[in-house]
């Protein structure tokens, strides 16, 4: 008898089972955000320790970026082909050895490679947390829980400008000693208690009797009549993940979110990235630096609140192409305040409840343009090739300190692609009609 596990998944009601799941990757995303800001608020002490001048900071941001890059574009493949957990676990592990190798980085070199390594685990979670809670939750919550998730990254990132406050004035060692320890202590956590995604289980043709105990605990009560045979409502076959981001009509959703990404990733890494020195060199207090850029991951917790509640009305990619521009509108409001804190804080708290409201939002979705089989493959690859803007943008950053543009210009610079995604999110809009966005 034939079980369709994605009718199951679609019926099951929100329960204890589902929060845990999602609970459970938004611990290891967490650290992503964690580490975005202890190397932006570790970056003068680090540049002091090892002698390495403020515009040279620009390729030890990058190094990071493109470790998240190609660990998104690699661990997304191997996701669909090795399991969505076991790989989960895996770069929680690779990453957490790396930030410990930071610590004890005695030049550029050796800071640049294990900034790379631990992009390089972070940038594979980060896509495979997002199947994870994709695959588990129901069609009409996938996108608000998989947000929910995705605050994790907020809250480290919060939490990580917090920790660097108190801990920086014993050496900025002991901020990756901590960010390195943590996610080696999860990973036995994570392998008793995260199940793999029965979506995966059931591609793979793997024991009957595992998926349906996974599916009682989704939907209680559920009892697997004798003999079922599990399918999904899009079992695709099989063939190389990546070509089939551009099969059955997906290549112009696919380049057209890519597009999205690169664009927005741009912006959000250079903004927040360059943000503590450059509130630094404007005079401002390491207290009311931590505020503001506080303020501004804050803000990002908010928005993906608000947008969580207004995507259960109105068009998700809507909300998205509405985000971006209203983005671009606050940094530009952004560049041009004085250093004057109270000011700061407002204008970063709201830059941040849109630009990083949006892109958590972002995120959730782009899961839902691609069926089960593929879907690690497609997060990742969409990530990947965003974070190649993640790794222009800082760049570009710190080549234009180097030609003595000033911060507002920076932020100024950080404003435009924003405009840009708003613009092709309003072009892919059209293109899905009504059948996603």
């Amino acid at each position: 008898m034939l079980v369709n596990v994605s009718e199951i998944i679609d019926a099951a009601k929100l329960n204890a089972y589902h929060l845990r799941v999602v609970g459970l990757c938004a611990l290891l995303i967490f650290f992503d955000g964690f580490d975005l800001q202890a190397i932006s608020y570790a970056a003068p002490a680090v540049s002091g320790a090892l002698g390495i001048s403020r515009p040279m900071l620009g390729p030890v941001f990058s190094a990071g970026f493109i470790g998240l890059t190609t660990g998104a574009l690699a661990f997304g493949l191997l996701g669909d082909r090795w399991g969505r957990k076991t790989v989960f676990i895996l770069c929680g592990v690779l990453f957490g050895l790396a930030s410990l190798g930071t610590a004890t980085s005695g030049d550029l070199t050796q800071l640049l490679l294990w900034r790379l390594l631990a992009g390089f685990g972070l940038g594979g979670a980060t896509p495979i947390s997002i199947t994870i809670a994709t695959d588990y939750c129901p069609t009409r919550l996938r996108a608000t829980l998989t947000m929910i998730m995705y605050c994790g990254f907020t809250f480290g990132g919060v939490f990580g400008g917090w920790i660097a406050s108190l801990v920086l004035p014993y050496g900025w060692e002991v901020l990756f000693y901590i960010g390195g320890a943590v996610p080696l202590l999860l990973a036995p956590l994570l392998m008793l208690a995260l199940p793999e995604t029965v979506e995966f289980l059931v591609n793979n043709n793997r024991d009957p009797g595992r998926i349906a105990h996974i599916l009682a605990r989704v939907q209680p009560g559920f009892v697997a009549p004798a003999g079922a045979r599990f399918v999904l409502q899009h079992q695709d076959a099989g063939g190389f993940q990546v070509v089939e981001l551009f099969r059955h009509g997906r290549a112009v959703r696919t380049l057209l979110l890519w597009g999205i990404f690169f664009s927005s990733l741009v912006a959000l890494f250079a903004f927040s990235t360059w943000l503590p020195s450059l509130l630094n060199a404007r005079g401002l207090t390491s207290g009311q630096i931590v505020g503001i850029t506080g303020a501004f991951q804050g803000g990002g917790l908010v928005g993906s609140l608000i947008f969580a509640r207004l995507i259960l009305r109105f068009r998700p990619f809507l909300m998205i192409a509405v985000g971006y521009l209203a983005s671009s509108v606050f940094l530009v409001v952004f560049s041009r305040m004085p250093a004057v804190y109270p000011l700061l804080f407002v204008s970063g708290l709201v830059a941040g409840i849109c630009l990083v409201g949006t892109q958590n939002l972002l995120n959730a979705m782009s899961a839902q343009l691609y069926p089960p089989a593929i879907r690690s493959t497609g997060v990742g690859w969409a990530i990947g090739v965003g974070r190649s803007g993640a790794i222009l943008g800082p760049s570009i950053a710190g080549l234009l300190l180097a030609f003595h543009f000033s911060g507002a210009d920076l932020f100024l610079f950080a404003a435009v692609p924003p405009a840009v995604a708003g613009l092709i999110t309003f072009v892919l809009l059209r293109t899905l009609g009504d059948r996603v966005g």
